[in-house]
């Protein structure tokens, strides 16, 4: 063997992986840096995302929890309610949903068309909780407005929604009131009826029952 190969053979795996990093670093410092940079920069930019992003949701949870705590208060009128939360500066989030809580006053007030005018300046919310609640809200609004083919038209539309986070069940129960207090007494039967057939653990089935019975001795 020859001495060249004997002494490489000697040499130390180890050593010589560490002597070819550092020849590597040294061929592409340059480069090295800028990539180190980048990351560098980039972690940053997705720390300074969360942590506004982070600030945000904080700041519209206390928003909204301000806005519950208004309307749920014992002590507060109606009007003093709708005064407090219309003072109150809604987001696209959760705290979206204080127009539907002034509007939902409005209607409790008895001033349904004073409670389209505020639902009507809803924008939406980036939340399907809340577009559905809102449209639930909207149909008793317009059904007491007399328009209830209009209510049953929005409330046939969340139904029909396969993303809808509204209840089935529910929503057909709505429906047959609606149906059963404009003439559309088949209507209302066949949906009262699916609900027993479809949700048979329904916690509205004793409602419907009820309701199909009374249309049915017509």
């Amino acid at each position: 063997m020859k001495r060249k190969e004997r002494e490489h053979l000697k040499e130390d795996p180890f050593q010589v992986f560490i002597e070819k990093a550092i020849e590597l670093l040294r061929k592409y410092k340059k480069e090295i840096y800028i990539g180190l940079i980048a990351a560098v920069t980039l972690i940053v930019i997705v720390l300074v995302v969360l942590f506004f992003r982070s600030t945000s949701i904080s700041s519209e949870n206390r928003l909204y929890s301000e806005a519950l705590s208004i309307k749920e208060s014992q002590t507060l009128t109606l009007d003093q309610k709708i005064e407090k939360l219309n003072r109150l500066k809604n987001k696209k989030g959760i705290s979206s949903s204080i127009k539907l809580l002034v509007a939902a006053l409005y209607y409790e007030k008895g001033d349904a068309a004073k409670a389209k005018e505020v639902l009507d300046t809803f924008r939406g919310s980036k939340f399907k909780l809340i577009n559905d609640h809102k449209s639930l809200l909207e149909a008793d609004i317009l059904s007491s407005l007399d328009k209830k083919s209009e209510a049953a038209d929005l409330l046939n539309r969340v139904y029909a929604d396969a993303e809808s986070t509204v209840a089935k069940d529910y929503l057909l129960l709505k429906l047959a009131r609606l149906q059963a207090g404009t003439g559309q007494t088949g209507t209302a039967i066949t949906n009262l009826k699916k609900i027993a057939e479809e949700f048979p653990q329904s916690p509205y089935n004793r409602d419907a029952n009820e309701l199909l019975k009374k249309l049915e001795q017509k």
